[in-house]
């Protein structure tokens, strides 16, 4: 297979599929032959796509024929005359349109193409995967990963949660975004363990799925853990074998934490990480419950973290707010092709500058507080969006929570909660007002809008787009009730 992909070693193929064995195939395959797999999430369409294939030089591309009633070929034999780079598109399922060949080709006996087949030793650094960012802002950002960045993190995280080759890898996130294809593919691959692959989001579905194939670990975005514990199929189901859930991108609301544990016997951990470094904190399962919910733990084996000023050249001292850095083998190499947003994020001396906003203890734990892009600024005063979102998590009608700032004439921004209630709860913003009085919160700090959402949108890998939030709130898309004397 590997030959007949039919380009040089140091380039490799576009992956734009979905869940599927397929994958996990093209991209052993083009690791052996020393190429770079690149990932693409299956809802980019033509205005992503065209930059995306355009910047990394893209010689193929492997895509579905119909995939959630989308043509795939079509919109890429629209793209074609854009990309002069494009030399193969292979279709799955399907033969696509002229000039594009059926991936069945790909499937030939590997005798027929030995001779072919080109020498190309690699070795731990050079670039196995170019990821690109999953859409929290609006231009993506192309991640490069050498063999070394993507096997410290499996590696390690194996060990800090004794994951072995018994276990059975569940991967509910997209594998062709960096969290499925991180601690999906490539931690099934690094254990030798089995993975078991869900394709379509849906938490009844997934219960069975663990329940059925007796999963082991995941790891993927708190929402994702809340959703599971939402079920009605919770208690009903043997979820005996399901041991770690390892939460990413959100806090941990303790009582989701104590129900995991005593309704499925399954441990949440906080972890911090992100494209540019999978995991730079986490928590071993035998934590202090504090420790596993209250922070996004310390920093791995062989890595560092530090807490820095707003000049990004003094670190702060524990419990000061600052940029969350981050220092180790488990860094990427930088942006491909982009030199400029390279040098600010990636230093000469190593340090990864995250844009996320935590504290770190006197253990080393960290607690992320926002982002930096995400302080509502109300007239010269400082709102933490994580802050408030932590709070409002708490109360018992809300399933999930975004606080995003939107603009007023005369205090600059003014704090709006957009909310997904739980079940067939409502709320109202009185509601959210009187709970954080309760809690003697800053008045300035209360939301002076809500919006009601049936779900949040987000990435596929379960990260909530807060631009998307705000750019409909400005454009009078939602519904908004508002408190004008919330100050």
């Amino acid at each position: 297979m590997k030959a007949a992909l039919g380009f040089e070693a140091h380039l490799g193929p576009e992956i734009q599929l979905y869940n599927t064995p397929e994958f996990v195939m093209i991209h052993v395959a083009a690791s052996q032959l020393g190429a770079v797999t690149n990932p693409l999430l299956h809802n980019y369409r033509a205005s992503e796509l065209t930059y995306i294939l355009g910047l990394a030089r893209s010689k193929v591309a492997i895509i579905p024929q119909i995939y959630r009633n989308f043509d795939y070929p079509a919109m890429y034999a629209g793209m074609w005359p854009e990309l002069p780079a494009l030399e193969h598109v292979f279709v799955l399922g399907g033969t696509g349109h002229r000039g594009m060949r059926p991936f069945d080709e790909l499937r030939a006996p590997i005798a027929a193409f030995e001779p072919q087949i080109p020498t190309a030793p690699t070795t731990g650094d050079d670039i196995t995967a170019l990821i690109f960012t999953s859409g929290t802002e609006s231009k993506p950002k192309g991640v490069m990963h050498s063999h070394d960045t993507q096997m410290y993190g499996t590696l390690w995280m194996a060990k800090l949660l004794g994951l072995t080759a018994d276990d059975i890898v569940w991967a509910p996130s997209p594998i062709s975004h960096g969290t499925g294809f991180q601690w999906g593919v490539r931690q099934a691959i690094t254990l030798g363990a089995t993975l078991v692959l869900q394709d379509i989001w849906n938490p009844d579905e997934a219960l069975k799925l663990i329940a059925r194939e007796r999963c082991t670990f995941t790891l993927g975005a708190t929402p994702f853990a809340a959703m599971l514990m939402e079920s009605p199929l919770v208690g009903s189901l043997d979820l005996s074998s399901f041991r770690i859930f390892a939460c990413a991108g959100a806090a941990i609301p303790h009582q989701l934490g104590v129900d995991m544990r005593q309704k499925i016997g399954c441990t949440l951990i906080g972890m911090w990480g992100m494209t540019e470094c999978f995991v730079g904190s986490a928590s071993a399962p035998d934590a202090p419950d504090d420790k596993l919910w209250g922070t996004d733990g310390c920093a791995m084996p062989g890595g560092e973290l530090a807490i820095f000023d707003e000049t990004r050249s003094k670190t702060l001292p524990p419990g000061e707010v600052g940029e969350l850095a981050a220092r180790g083998p488990f860094v990427a190499l930088g942006y491909f092709g982009d030199p400029e947003r390279s040098r600010e994020t990636f230093t000469p001396d190593g340090w990864l500058f995250s844009n996320d906003l935590a504290t770190i203890d006197a253990d080393g734990y960290i607690r992320l507080v926002g982002r930096k892009k995400e302080i509502v600024n109300r007239g010269g005063l400082k709102i933490s969006v994580r802050q408030m979102e932590d709070y409002l998590v708490g109360h018992p009608k809300i399933l999930s929570v975004a606080i995003v700032g939107v603009p007023d004439r005369l205090l600059g921004e003014k704090s709006c909660a957009c909310v997904v209630p739980r079940g067939s709860q409502t709320i109202t913003l009185e509601e959210i007002t009187d709970f954080l009085e309760a809690r003697q919160v800053a008045k300035y700090k209360f939301p002076e809008y809500l919006v009601i959402l049936p779900e949040m949108p987000t990435t596929p890998s379960g990260k909530i787009q807060k631009y998307v939030l705000r750019d409909n709130f400005v454009k009078g898309a939602y519904a908004a009730t508002t408190n004008p004397s919330g100050s």
